[in-house]
């Protein structure tokens, strides 16, 4: 009976869930982007997850196990009920130290001051110009992990309550 585990699915669940198929789709997205323009000729190029490093990568994968850990232990495949939620808050606050990480440590064109995010810019006069930073796709994984985390933390502490009584 597939349809009867499917109510057991609470809705922090479905957000964790959620988190693990948006981090997933957004690792194919731009996670790092430059521009470089030299006399009115521009190039870019940009990065996804899977070639933005370890940390990218990995913190994608984290939110995916996350995702399936829950799906598959609601849906009475795994009998993980009372350490699920913390294993799946471990996990969360991984993908979202790692990915954090490979933010901050992502090439600067503007030397390094400009981090979190901000583009890098360099202009010289509009001769030479170069800018680069994070792209939608580091957000979009910001968001899944940062949900995915809140989600987990909610659902630990209910469990805990649950538990306790």
């Amino acid at each position: 009976m597939v349809g009867s585990g499917a109510v057991r699915v609470t809705a922090l669940d479905w957000i964790v869930i959620g988190a693990g198929l948006l981090a997933y789709i957004s690792s194919f997205l731009p996670w790092y982007t430059a521009h470089v323009s030299v006399l009115s000729i521009t190039r870019s190029a940009s990065v996804d997850a899977w070639h933005a490093g370890f940390s990218a990568w990995c913190s994608v994968l984290l939110l995916v196990v996350a995702g399936v850990l829950v799906l598959v232990s609601t849906l009475g495949g795994l009998g993980l009920t009372a350490s699920r939620s913390l294993i799946t808050l471990v996990v969360s606050v991984l993908a979202f130290v790692t990915l954090v990480l490979r933010w901050v440590t992502f090439p600067d064109a503007g030397g390094g001051l400009d981090r979190f995010g901000e583009r890098g810019d360099v202009d010289l006069g509009g001769a030479f110009t170069v800018s680069s930073g994070a792209g939608a796709g580091l957000y979009l994984g910001l968001i899944a992990a940062i949900a995915a985390v809140v989600a987990s933390l909610l659902t630990f502490r209910a469990a805990g309550r649950n538990v306790a009584s």
